[in-house]
């Protein structure tokens, strides 16, 4: 391959992120620098097709609680059999997954093009295997592939993947000012490890620096995702990167590229962007990615007294931190303002219902707090769905009952809840407390680094006591509860999505 042959490259991106309601910001940003480089750029996103099968959320089936109660037994079993039994059970809930996969390696068989294509891959970490089989495809036929995403900030993880036979290097930066000239020295195959960010043959580069000027990043192009594909056209936006909080010791999103420090665009860049996706998508659907949408009060502050004037009729969803040392822009007035300005639906990471394991995991607030602020909300009118964590180091059967009565006393103010596994992330302040003080967290048994998906693997011994299993089986009881109601009319568009 030389540029000689072809000065402009086909640049093939493949998505595989798990955003199959609506296209991937990261992916539009990309597609935006290199297309104003006059790059051609083609976005496949094959997770799409199987929009009907993996909304988050969406309105519980009378037998659900049985799925959820299956999957939580299930969850952390190292039984073979076991496993067996859980993936063919995950396989038969989304099945139009596998096939749209299938599908798309085999047309990227027949149309990658030698010497004309360059392969960006853009993935959660759960597809590795998805990867591994494109970089093949792309090595017989001498295409370069590089690798990006979120948590290829992290050495170990960079480093793993770079071994995948055919991928050129990982991208584990926020390259965007360079991003071009990666593509093009990957095209010519000339050396990458000069570049910062980037990793090759597991080696670390030097660390690509957190942007500070978002503002002058291009508007996301999002015009080649399947919007056809889609139930509607909801426009995904960020308005900054990191988490003005930033200091929950679990936390997954600040280890990764964009969290590491929180920097925030301009109010009115963000609401430009909203008028222009706005006209070039032909919708009033949006939903705010950020980690925490009040993490710049005068964004916030924008979006509830601008909003209206850019778009009159936008309605649009985001999520929200609560803590109990300021009003952090969640106060009754600000809520009603929100729905005002088109606000249908919030998230709120409760994460527990247990004070002791709220205080364990630094997330800054109180119950009390946050039950004025959940009254707030429903108060306002808005659609309230909370995160929750299962399984955290040092959580006890009094603290999961806590949390199924919480849950139950709030039952008529919240109306979806997402209960998530604890996840042990490498690089998380949690984490690190493992590494400096192993004998604090005797729960935790079987500590394994698996760095293809950035986690520590783990056993958590109190899920075998009859206590902790009972009061589990309570919790995913009022989990369902709460699920198997509809939402609010004005937030039914975005069932499913956040």
């Amino acid at each position: 391959m030389n540029q000689s042959a072809s000065p402009f490259p086909r640049i093939l991106i493949v998505d595989l992120n798990n955003f199959a309601r609506y296209p991937t910001v990261a992916v539009g940003l990309l597609t935006a620098i290199l297309r104003d480089a006059d790059l051609p750029v083609e976005v496949v996103s094959p997770l799409a097709f199987g929009v009907s099968s993996v909304p988050r959320e969406p309105r519980a089936a009378a037998w659900g609680l049985v799925e959820s109660r299956f999957r939580h037994a299930t969850a952390m079993s190292r039984n073979r059999l076991v496993q067996r039994a859980r993936s063919a059970w995950v396989g038969r809930q989304h099945p139009a997954l596998g096939s749209a996969i299938r599908d798309m390696l085999r047309t990227l068989e027949a149309t990658l093009d030698p010497g004309r294509d360059v392969v960006l891959i853009s993935a959660y970490l759960m597809y590795y295997d998805v990867c591994r089989e494109i970089a093949r495809i792309c090595e017989r036929r001498g295409i370069p592939v590089l690798g990006g995403g979120s948590y290829f900030y992290q050495p170990e993880v960079a480093a793993e993947w770079t071994k995948i036979p055919g991928v050129a290097a990982i991208v584990g930066g926020e390259v965007e000012p360079y991003l071009v000239d990666i593509v093009r020295a990957a095209f010519e195959a000339k050396p990458l490890d000069a570049f910062p960010g980037v990793w090759v043959d597991g080696r670390a580069t030097v660390p690509a620096p957190p942007l500070l000027r978002l503002d002058e990043l291009p508007f996301p192009d999002y015009r080649d995702f399947p919007w056809h594909r889609y139930p509607n056209r909801i426009v995904p936006m960020v308005t900054g990167r990191g988490c003005g909080w930033g200091v929950c010791s679990f936390c997954s999103d600040v280890t990764s590229t964009a969290g590491r420090s929180f920097r925030s665009r301009g109010p009115e860049n963000v609401l430009e962007e909203l008028e222009l996706q706005s006209r070039r998508h032909e919708t009033d659907l949006f939903v705010f990615t950020d980690l925490k949408l009040n993490s710049d009060a005068a964004v916030w502050n924008a979006l509830l007294s601008r909003t209206r004037s850019r778009v009159p009729s936008a309605r649009w969803i985001g999520a929200l931190h609560v803590t109990g040392n300021r009003p952090d822009g969640v106060s009754l007035a600000e809520l009603r303002a929100a729905r005002r300005a088109g606000m249908v639906r919030l998230t709120t990471g409760l994460e527990s219902g247990s004070q002791r394991m709220l205080d364990e995991m630094r997330k800054g607030t109180d119950l009390d707090t946050t039950r004025r602020f959940l009254a707030d909300a429903a108060t306002a009118g808005l659609s309230v769905r909370v995160t929750m964590i299962l399984g955290y180091p040092g959580e006890r059967p009094s603290d999961v009952e806590a949390s199924a009565a919480f849950l139950e006393e709030n039952a008529d103010r919240i109306e979806r809840v997402a209960l998530n596994r604890f996840a042990l992330v490498t690089g998380s302040r949690l984490h690190r407390s493992i590494e400096r003080e192993p004998a604090a967290f005797a729960d935790l048994g079987a500590l394994r680094p698996n760095h293809r998906q950035a986690l520590l693997d783990h056993q958590f011994a109190p899920a075998r006591e009859p206590a902790y299993r009972r009061a589990v089986s309570r919790l995913l009881g009022a989990v369902h509860r709460i699920n198997r109601r509809p939402i609010r009319e004005a937030a039914s568009e975005f069932e499913g999505v956040m």
